[in-house]
């Protein structure tokens, strides 16, 4: 029997969202790593989800010159888990633009737009190029989705099984070349706790983490 992907992608004309888990799960975050390069300025939510280094929805691409709209349309599926702008249960959706021309979207788009998400069932392909690839490493997984236009790397996602600490995963999201590179642990996922409460974490060695790396690049430059 196949093992259950690390994520699913629901493909929009105009989106495409990268999910982790069920879009209404319990409160609870990501481990994520974020890295960009050159210029690149195209994401929203960003700002919290680098200082938490936590992640708690769904990854949104979106052609940059719709970021804020694709932006909005995830703050109302967060405001449909919480109105209360919990950083684990949806808040803030990080966007990711990709550097392409945004195509017409109808009048009923966000109800579409949320409905997939909520379905988990694409209704469309997004306009840039996408692959996934897997691999495993020792008694873990690896999954990359590397986006690209024509022919140009645009971004790639990775997501392990791994239990990785915050800077564990930065070195994976350092791998590659594309304009921006995310690296999510589901490994470890933190429930919601009282305040003052301790969370308990695991993390794979530094021989583990290496050939988790190699295996990356490997994945990255496929």
């Amino acid at each position: 029997m196949a093992e259950p992907a690390l994520f699913r992608t629901i493909d929009m004309p105009f989106c495409q969202a990268v999910q982790f888990e069920h879009w209404n799960a319990a409160p609870g975050r990501f481990f994520v790593a974020v890295r960009t390069r050159g210029a690149f300025t195209a994401m929203l939510g960003n700002g919290v989800v680098e200082e938490f280094r936590t992640l708690s929805g769904p990854v949104l691409l979106a052609p940059a010159s719709a970021l804020g709209g694709i932006y909005d349309a995830g703050l109302r599926l967060a405001d449909a888990r919480s109105l209360d702008a919990q950083i684990d249960q949806g808040w803030p959706p990080l966007t990711i633009g990709i550097d392409v021309t945004a195509p017409a979207r109808p009048a009923d788009w966000i109800a579409l737009f949320l409905d997939a998400i909520r379905q988990q069932k694409s209704a469309g392909t997004p306009p840039w190029q996408n692959k996934v690839r897997a691999a495993r490493v020792a008694d873990y997984r690896l999954q990359r989705l590397h986006c690209h236009v024509d022919g140009k790397q645009a971004a790639t996602i990775i997501a392990t099984d791994a239990p990785l600490l915050p800077q564990q995963l930065q070195r994976l999201a350092d791998r590659g070349d594309a304009p921006v590179s995310l690296a999510v642990s589901l490994g470890n996922r933190l429930p919601r706790v009282d305040a003052g409460e301790m969370q308990q974490l695991t993390a794979v060695s530094e021989q583990t983490l290496a050939l988790l790396v190699a295996s990356a690049r490997r994945l990255v430059s496929a």
